[in-house]
């Protein structure tokens, strides 16, 4: 929908996607811009929302400083499968990974959103930190 402004719930990234939901419910919206659009096939989304808190390969690609304080907005990559009509919206804050669940991603203008296809190999790069930086690994 272009002219309008997106807003999604961010939370620092959890282990699947019911927790992110719940988690994020009781969020404030903030807005956010879609930069890349990284499409799994649709077995590897179903495994990337039941294990989030892994770390994948293809979240290195994701906006290293994802929140914008001129504008106040999260810089995201949109994380889904072709036949979804959901997705995962996922940036990076201070090298921390947060996520928001977007319910129907046909709503957002991804006219000239660059797409990659991607898929859930793993990624052992320490600086990709998943989770509340108090959680215990």
């Amino acid at each position: 929908m272009s002219g309008f402004e997106m807003r999604a719930q961010f939370y620092p990234l959890v282990t699947d996607l019911e927790r992110l939901k719940e988690e994020a419910a009781e969020g404030v919206p903030y807005p956010f811009v879609t930069e890349e659009l990284l499409e799994l096939s649709p077995k590897d989304y179903r495994q990337f929302c039941s294990a989030l808190g892994q770390r994948y390969a293809f979240e290195t690609d994701i906006p290293k400083e994802g929140y914008d304080t001129v504008y106040g907005a999260f810089h995201c990559s949109l994380v889904t499968a072709t036949p979804e009509k959901e997705a995962i919206l996922l940036t990076r804050v201070a090298g921390q990974m947060f996520g928001a669940y977007l319910p129907d991603k046909t709503l957002l203008d991804l006219t000239g959103v660059p797409k990659k296809q991607v898929t859930l190999e793993s990624c052992h790069n320490p600086e990709i930190r998943i989770g509340h930086p108090d959680a215990v690994r």
